[in-house]
């Protein structure tokens, strides 16, 4: 059985890795003890994803596990004199598995990336590597043994997957017979259909879906390495679109959007976009984990000239083409206000309609209806409803509203309600639930964890009416980030089928 104490309230070590071997001769109730619907455990993650080795370097991995706070960022294997960093490098080198898969595999077993007191066991087990049925083979005890054997395990599986019909006529399949598009049942009864072959080598490796409740017996499993993956390296879960991040030594600002950092040219680009409290410091590694994207050089509604002599207006960070000087004079704007800009910046730019004298407030303009008192955004012809001031105000701080009559508003058609831009705090007046606004969805921030780890600001958010938060709909739930995986989950992977070479 595994052996337990409490260190505190807030945290559970084990201190025995044995494996619990559940009495499958039973008839079990299965359930699950957490709602989750991103989860697809028929894919884990792609092939790609599991081999690229060249996905970190020994530098990156150095700077994750030290953003992630856990001892092992110092940790040092007696037996060899090994950096825990370098281990895990030179083992996804040697036997080409993607280090990020390695690094979630041993917070999934004993959450070494983030536990700041690791006992001996967590070490000596690291990767559960040669332990069942209460057991662990004392020849693959340690901490580099245990991350060199998983590695070359998962690269032997890899290998089967891709010899045809090695294990059974017909399929690519492991040794357990866990086959590419073949459905088997888990050790804790759920059918899997695996759709990659890295899946199917996370179900050799540990035969349990995950997320289940089994008799008494709460089990994380291959439900955790998901979760866990998608917190760390699945960007769009990671930090939500919208997001301003900087590093405390440094006055650079960047939006994460759709996986990249943008860095900001200037404080007045910044500050055209987004309200500059709501910046988040981070360390610059976890800023550099992000793909850089193209920067944010201009304000919004700059005109801007490239040498063609075209004519844009920014909005929205796209490039709107103004169709000629009569349109321009027309709209009020003065040549000295255009910016010349370069070919190589207006590439940058996605292309948005075209302005011409029968644009309708080409950049936007608030209007009240005097009949009803209802505010609107309308902008190319088309009318927004506004269904709460707190939308108002966070979207067009400062911006005049203007008053319309019934017969004017009339001729634009209706859009969609205008929604909370992203990145902003939100919840109902009546709801302790806070969400992030991403992608125009509403993601629920599940717990304080989850807020404090993602370096929100209470003060920061904003109440509003049901009626507002309906306009969004509901996206991924974010976890936390940057902390332990919950004690519980260190005993969720008790049972393993791990054959041993």
């Amino acid at each position: 059985m595994l052996i337990l104490f409490t260190m505190n309230a807030r945290k559970t070590f084990l201190i025995s890795l044995i494996a619990i071997s559940l009495p499958f001769n039973l008839t079990l109730a299965v359930e699950s003890y957490e709602d989750n619907p991103d989860f697809n455990p028929h894919y884990l993650l792609s092939d790609d994803e599991m081999l690229d080795y060249r996905a970190m370097s020994i530098e990156q991995i150095r700077d994750f596990l030290q953003v992630q706070g856990g001892a092992l960022a110092s940790y040092t294997d007696p037996a060899n004199g090994m950096a825990a960093y370098y281990t895990i490098w030179h083992a996804a080198q040697e036997f080409l598995i993607n280090p990020r898969f390695l690094l979630t595999l041993l917070q999934k077993e004993q959450s070494l990336v983030t536990d700041t007191e690791p006992s001996a066991n967590q070490y000596n087990w690291a990767t559960g590597y040669s332990c069942y049925g209460g057991i662990c083979l004392d020849v693959y005890k340690g901490f580099t043994k245990q991350v060199q054997s998983a590695a070359k395990k998962f690269k032997e599986y890899m290998a089967d997957l891709n010899a045809y019909g090695k294990h059974q006529a017909g399929f690519y399949c492991t040794f357990t017979k866990w086959c590419l598009g073949v459905s088997k049942m888990t050790q804790d009864k759920i059918t899997i259909t695996p759709q990659t072959k890295a899946t199917a080598a996370l179900y050799t490796y540990n035969p349990y879906q995950g997320n289940t409740v089994v008799d008494g017996y709460r089990i994380g499993a291959n439900y955790n390495f998901w979760k866990i993956w998608n917190a760390w390296f699945e960007n769009s879960h990671f930090r939500a679109n919208g997001t301003l991040l900087k590093a405390p030594d440094s006055d650079d600002v960047y939006l994460i959007t759709d996986g990249q950092r943008r860095k900001f040219a200037s404080f007045t680009s910044l500050i055209s976009h987004f309200d500059p409290k709501n910046i988040i410091a981070v360390p610059q590694a976890e800023i550099d984990s992000f793909a850089e994207g193209p920067e944010i050089k201009f304000a919004q509604y700059s005109l801007l000239h490239d040498p063609t002599g075209n004519i844009y207006l920014l909005v929205d960070d796209k490039l709107r083409h103004i169709a000629d000087m009569e349109v321009f004079r027309t709209l009020g704007f003065n040549p000295e206000e255009m910016i010349e800009i370069t070919l190589e910046d207006a590439a940058g730019l996605e292309i948005g309609a075209e302005l011409t004298l029968k644009s309708s407030y080409p950049t936007g303009a608030l209007i009240r209806d005097v009949e009803t008192s209802g505010v609107y955004y309308v902008q190319n012809g088309v009318k927004y409803p506004i269904v709460a001031g707190e939308i108002l105000q966070v979207n067009y701080p400062g911006q005049p509203i203007l008053l319309g009559h019934m017969d004017e508003l009339e001729r634009y058609p209706k859009g969609s309600p205008v929604r909370f831009k992203d990145g902003t705090l939100v919840k109902a007046k009546n709801d302790g639930k806070v969400y992030v606004i991403s992608d125009g969805q509403k993601l629920h921030i599940k717990d304080e964890a989850a807020f404090v780890s993602r370096g929100y600001a209470w003060q920061n958010i904003i109440e509003t009416n049901s009626e507002a938060l309906l306009v969004h709909p509901s996206g991924s739930a974010l976890e936390a980030l940057a902390t332990s995986t919950p004690a519980l989950d260190l005993i969720e992977d008790e049972s393993k089928l791990l054959e041993v070479q």
